[in-house]
Order: structure tokens, then sequence, then C-alpha cells
């Protein structure tokens, strides 16, 4: 009797063990399937707004806004510049046209070490020395939407309501057309975050070049100049009249 009521306990033990642990597998199931799609949210492709597109540096470029965010204001010293509230200058999305580094009409798998590489030796130039600023992170390669890219952060110095201030750049450079677009996220020292990183990453993946359908330029086209006035017709010559014959006179009496 003893015997039967250790065996029934035995099993009564093992049972709940196999409960337990059955719920402990289809808890960490549930937390690893929880993580995986927040993993898949946060890897998830940031957009732009379609409605937005511009085409920029003498039509060699499409350039889209990231969504939810304005143009601002322009300046000669980018394309154009994004913002991510209506009052407020910061956080920046900004886009500069270059020319590409020589040989680089387009980059590809097989040359984008190349293109990394030239865009680090024009950078070495820029950044570093004194009263200049400086890299927090060198040039390495980057793949955004369908370009092979390269990308790196600095310091830096931007005035934007006519104040100047320290920011932190975030910075992605593509060829398009042969010419080199970089986009840099622009944000007060210790400010820049992640979505600010995310609509620059957007822009530069949305960059093309445009296609034949009719987009609203950023800046409006110079009117052809107008046609110099045709000079007045000269008049013409007057007709010479006949000469009429003198009447001979009569002769002499």
């Amino acid at each position: 009797m003893a015997l039967l009521r250790w065996m029934i306990l035995t099993l009564c033990i093992l049972a709940l063990a196999g409960c337990s642990e059955g719920k402990a597998k289809k808890k960490s199931t549930s937390t690893k399937g929880t993580a995986e799609a927040t993993a898949t949210a946060a890897e998830a492709p940031p957009e732009v707004d379609t409605n937005s597109g511009l085409n920029l540096d003498g039509n060699r470029v499409r350039v889209f806004s990231p969504a939810g965010w304005r143009r601002a204001s322009r300046s000669a010293e980018y394309l154009v510049r994004y913002q991510a509230k209506p009052q407020g200058a910061y956080p920046s999305v900004v886009v500069v046209a270059a020319d590409a580094p020589d040989g680089f009409t387009a980059v590809t798998s097989e040359n984008q070490k190349g293109f990394v590489a030239a865009v680090a030796a024009g950078l070495a130039k820029d950044f570093g020395g004194e009263g200049k600023p400086a890299l927090k992170r060198n040039a390495v390669a980057a793949t955004v939407g369908p370009h092979h890219a390269v990308t790196w952060s600095a310091t830096g110095e931007a005035k934007l309501d006519s104040i100047a201030k320290k920011i932190d750049r975030e910075c992605l450079a593509v060829v398009v057309g042969g010419r080199m677009y970089t986009v840099e996220a622009w944000a007060p020292t210790g400010k820049l975050d992640g979505k600010a990183k995310s609509a620059a990453r957007a822009v530069a993946a949305a960059l093309a070049v445009p296609s034949d359908d009719p987009i609203e330029p950023l800046v409006p086209l110079e009117p052809e100049p107008a046609a110099p006035p045709e000079p007045p017709a000269k008049p013409e010559p007057a007709a010479k009249a006949a000469a009429v014959p003198a009447k001979p006179l009569p002769p002499a009496k």
C-alpha cells in the first residue's frame, strides 16, 4: 500500500513539473516573439512625404521631405532644409550638393570601398585641425535604400534663427546622377536623437534622378530674358520723280 502511495505521489510531482516546464516554454516563446516584433518595428524604414517632391540642383535630383516635417526657409548654404516643428529650427535635416570624388559617377558594391576612402580623405582636410570641427565617428560604408553610401558624424556650428549654436551632425553621402548629395541631421550638442537620424536616412534613401513628371521646383526658374525689340524698319527711299524735259525756248527773233 505504501509503495502504491509513493508511486502515485511520484507521478503527480512529474506531472506538475511537466506543466510548469510547458508554461515556461510558452512564456519564453511569447517573449521571444514580442522581442522579434519590436526589433522588426525598430528596423522598419522611416517614411517620406511622397507629395513633397522637389527637383533641385538644376533638376539633377529629386528630394522628398521626411513625413510630418516641414520645409524651412531657403539658404545659399544648402539645397533644402527640413525641420521637425513649425516653430524651432532644430532638429533639422539638410541636403547639400557637391561634385562627387573623381571617378565616382555612381557607387556600387564593387567600388564602395574606394568611395568611402575618397570621402574620408576629404574629411581629413576639413575636420580635426586647430579651429576646425571634430569628427565624432570616422567615415564608414552604409547602405540606405538603393544607395551604397558613406556615413560619419561630426560636430559643427550652425546659425539658424539668427542664433549660432554648437551642433552635432549625423551625415550620409550618396551619389546620384554623378553628383554627391550629403544629407545631414542637425541638433544642438547632445540633443541629436534617433528620430532625427531616421528622418535623415529616409531623405537619403529617397534621393533619385528626377523623372519626367512635373515637380514643383524649390527655386523658381529664372524668367527667360525678353527678346530685344526689333529695330524700326528703315523708311523706303522716296522714288525719284521722273525728270520732265524742259520746254524748248522759242527761237530768238
